[in-house]
C-alpha cells in the first residue's frame, strides 16, 4: 500500500513519530492510537487508492494515507489528541478528473474523535446528500454537483426576485460510477442554481413559473447560444488539487435560458397569454 505523510509541529509531540502501520488483514478492534477503517463505492465495492487524511482539529499536521485493494487503511501512533477523518476519491468522467469528498456511513462519525483507544471512521462514495457539519450552503455543502441557472444575452425580460424555474433533468448515458441515474424535476428561484445533482450528462427543459403562478416554457442551452426547446448539458469538473478541502461540489454544468419572446409589447397585436406554447413532454 503506498503510505505518505506530512509532518509539522504539534504542541507537546510531533506528528512525525506517528506510524503508518500496513493494512490490516482482517477487521479488528483497533489498537490504541490508532484509527482503521474501509472505504466503499457506490454499490459497496472496495476502493483501491483512495487518499484518507487525519488531521488534528486546533493543530497542524495531518497523517495522509492510500487504501489497499481491499478499500483498507490504518494509521497507528497518533497522539491523544483531537482529529477528524477526511477522504477523497478522484474519478475520471468524459475526459476529466472529478474529485469528490467522500462521506462517512454515519452522522456522528464527522464528529471530532480521540483515538486515545482506537477507533473505526469508514467511507462511502456518494454522488449526492448535504455534506453533515458542512454550514455552507452554497453548492460547496452538497456531495453532489450544481447547475447554476444564468439568463441569456439579448433579452427584454428579465426575473423578479420571486419568480422560479422549474428544471427538468433527464440523464444520457451513465453517470460517473455507472449507475442509469434518474429523471429529476427540481423548483429553485429564477437567479439560483439546481444544487445537489450526480455527475452526469443531462437534456434539460426549463419552465418560468412567474410570482403569480403563471407557466412559461423556455428555450435553454448549455452555453449562451443555439437555444432550442431542450439542451444536453454535460458538467465541468473543478479545478485544483483533490485533497484539502471540506466541501462538495465536484462540478458544475451551466444552464443558459431565455423567455421564447421578447418583452410584452404595448401594441394591441401583442400575443396573449394563451398563444404561449404549452409545456411538451419530456421523450
Amino acid at each position: 500500500m503506498s503510505r505518505r505523510m506530512t509532518n509539522k509541529t504539534l504542541p507537546g509531540t510531533v506528528l512525525a513519530l506517528m506510524a503508518l502501520g500496513p493494512a490490516w488483514a482482517a477487521p479488528g478492534k483497533p489498537a490504541p492510537g490508532s484509527v482503521q477503517g474501509q472505504v466503499l463505492d457506490t454499490r459497496g465495492q472496495p476502493l483501491e487508492g483512495v487518499k484518507v487524511w487525519i488531521k488534528p482539529v486546533v493543530t497542524t499536521g495531518v497523517a495522509e494515507t492510500l487504501t489497499d485493494e481491499r478499500g483498507r487503511y490504518e494509521v497507528t501512533g497518533l497522539p491523544p489528541v483531537g482529529y477528524r477523518a477526511y477522504a477523497w476519491l478522484q474519478v475520471p468522467f468524459k475526459g476529466q478528473q472529478f474529485c469528490y469528498r467522500l462521506a462517512h456511513p454515519r452522522v456522528s462519525d464527522y464528529n471530532a474523535f480521540n483515538p486515545r483507544d482506537g477507533l473505526i471512521r469508514n467511507f462511502v462514495w456518494k454522488l449526492s446528500g448535504r455534506i453533515p457539519g458542512n454550514e455552507d450552503y452554497s453548492d460547496l455543502g452538497y456531495f453532489g454537483g450544481s447547475l447554476p441557472l444564468m439568463q441569456g444575452s439579448s433579452q427584454g425580460r428579465f426575473p423578479a426576485q420571486q419568480d422560479e424555474i422549474e428544471v427538468q433533468l433527464v440523464p444520457v448515458g451513465q453517470l460517473i460510477d455507472g449507475s442509469a441515474g434518474k429523471a429529476l424535476t427540481r423548483t429553485v428561484p429564477a437567479r439560483g442554481m439546481v444544487l445537489d445533482v450526480p455527475i452526469g450528462t443531462y437534456r434539460v427543459r426549463a419552465t418560468f413559473i412567474g410570482a403569480n403562478g403563471r407557466r412559461e416554457p423556455l428555450r435553454v442551452s448549455g452555453f449562451d447560444g443555439d437555444y432550442a426547446n431542450e439542451a444536453t448539458v454535460n458538467f465541468k469538473a473543478h479545478g485544483g488539487g483533490c485533497a484539502g478541502t471540506t466541501g462538495g461540489a465536484p462540478g458544475r454544468a451551466y444552464v443558459y435560458w431565455q423567455f421564447r419572446r421578447g418583452a410584452p409589447s404595448p401594441a394591441p397585436a401583442a400575443p396573449s397569454p394563451d398563444s404561449v406554447p404549452p409545456d411538451e413532454p419530456l421523450m
